[in-house]
């Protein structure tokens, strides 16, 4: 096992290139041999809390290179002055490894063309025949020039991805590697629960549960405890102390569930929470799922079919418009609109001879379309709820009854229902 194996968990393919990079920075002459130029740079880009600066760091640990980091920490001419004074020590230290932290924040103004930018490259390109090599990390690269990120400045872009599947049970997991957890706490349901996080974040989930726990009492760490610390740090969902009308409390229990159910039913084990915790003390409630973006057609129309299941449950066991589906009503619309520019042909045709804007009888024809789709979807959720009343009322009982439900929970409640 080596130090990438030893302190970073899953991203193999990532560690792989690390290695690789590695041994042409430990064994140059090698590679020079065989007539390969050696690569000058790297570039890792990320959402923040993924791990760039530690496998910046262990990359340049294992060089056994002269190594030099900088980060912005001054305004705009002393900042040129020390970048370029940083290059030259390294480039004077040679051979050498240059780690430059967070180049999203080098430049404040959204410009390709920012002379942070000019002077970054100038400074790369001036160190070109020398034993220098620069790693770089950035949370965003939308605003850097492409200039910049072509191979011959950085060989290697590397995007990381947050962690899922069983490279997030693999974190989770080590994160509890040393806490007492009671029976019922399950790593899938804690996945689940929040897709598509940073390892920054499902650390601070499982240090609150277990802080929760030890506050509690508990003697170890329960469902509930780690269920009340995601709710916390992942969707900003504190606890409150406003009651709730009972009429209210279930309708909202009846549109969430309902949304769990529709998402079940279309694709089982999706749906990671359920809750009716709403948020900033405001009663309400919130369903995630756990699956990947639709990839195509009939998954983009399922997740607008879960969409308006909120609505449709309401009406299905209360005989009433359900007043909280406004927010679901326009996302579905905006769906829509992605969809009929997707899938439905529904794009710029029939543009006015001269004119950028859609015909009015494009525009109509488009609006009929999809009013017309949105109400068959509306139908088709409606149907799976009263195919599955069971489980709908089973599930707005779970939830009145614990406030949130987790996938095993649902999966539970769904069995008991066949």
């Amino acid at each position: 096992m080596d130090k990438f194996d030893e302190k970073v968990i899953g991203y193999e393919s990532t560690k792989e290139i690390l290695r690789q990079i590695l041994d042409i920075l430990k064994r140059p002459e090698v590679y020079k041999r065989k007539g390969i130029s050696i690569p000058r740079g790297l570039l890792m880009e990320s959402d923040p809390g993924l791990g760039k600066s530690l496998l910046a760091s262990i990359l340049m640990e294992e060089s056994e290179r002269k190594p030099f980091v900088f980060r912005k920490t001054s305004q705009e001419n002393s900042f040129l002055d020390e970048l370029r004074a940083v290059f030259a020590m390294a480039k004077e230290d040679a051979p050498s490894i240059l780690l430059l932290e967070d180049l999203n924040l080098y430049v404040e103004s959204n410009s390709p063309y920012a002379p942070e930018w000019a002077c970054l490259q100038a400074c790369i390109d001036d160190a070109k025949d020398t034993d220098l090599f620069v790693i770089a990390t950035t949370n965003d690269t939308r605003y850097m020039p492409l200039s910049l990120l072509r191979p011959g400045r950085f060989d290697y872009v590397i995007y990381l991805q947050p962690p899922i599947g069983e490279n997030a049970e693999n974190i989770v997991s080590y994160y509890l590697r040393d806490k007492d957890l009671a029976e019922d706490v399950l790593i899938s349901d804690i996945v689940k629960a929040m897709p598509k996080v940073s390892c920054a974040t499902l650390e601070t989930v499982m240090n609150l549960a277990a802080l929760n726990s030890v506050y509690q009492g508990h003697e170890h760490i329960q469902k509930e405890d780690i269920t009340e610390a995601l709710l916390q740090v992942v969707y900003k969902l504190q606890k409150t102390n406003k009651e709730a009308d009972s009429t209210e409390l279930q309708k909202i229990a009846v549109h969430e569930a309902a949304h769990a159910v529709v998402g079940e039913v279309l694709h089982p084990g999706s749906i990671g929470i359920v809750t009716v915790r709403g948020s900033q003390g405001v009663i309400g409630g919130m369903v995630n799922g756990c699956a990947t973006y639709a990839q195509n057609e009939e998954e983009f129309l399922d997740e607008v079919t879960k969409t308006l299941a909120g609505r449709a449950g309401v009406s299905l066991i209360y005989g009433v418009m359900d007043i909280q589906a406004s927010a679901d009503i326009e996302q579905a619309d905006k769906l829509m609109d992605i969809w009929l520019c997707h899938f439905a042909g529904g794009g710029f045709v029939g543009i006015e001879s001269g004119d950028n804007r859609m015909s009015e009888q494009r525009l109509s024809y488009n609006e009929a379309i999809k009013s017309a789709k949105l109400e068959e979807l509306y139908r088709r959720a409606y149907k799976i709820l009263h195919n599955n009343k069971y489980f709908l009322l089973a599930v707005q009982h779970g939830l009145l009854e614990h406030e949130t439900l987790l996938n095993s929970d649902l999966a539970k409640i769904r069995e008991s229902c066949i």
